[in-house]
């Protein structure tokens, strides 16, 4: 699936790679897809829950080497 933004939230803790995360959410419009990179630990494991109780799809989620990505699709 393309991408149609991507974000990075590197060296950002939390609650800002949430935040960022749904302010780049706000400017889309459904169907449209956002990366996010990160490498905060908690922050891996919060936005997908977050994203969740917003109605939007968590496509996939990895992780390596400390440093992760987070590929979620705009549904509402």
């Amino acid at each position: 699936m393309a991408e149609d933004v991507r974000i990075s939230t590197v060296g950002l803790n939390c609650p800002k790679p949430l935040i960022e995360t749904r302010k780049a959410l706000r400017k889309m419009t459904p169907g449209q897809v956002l990366v996010v990179e990160g490498d905060h630990a908690i922050s891996f494991k919060e936005i997908p829950q977050a994203i969740n109780d917003t109605g939007d799809e968590v496509i996939s989620k990895e992780e390596k080497d400390g440093k992760w990505t987070i590929t979620i699709k705009k549904v509402n």
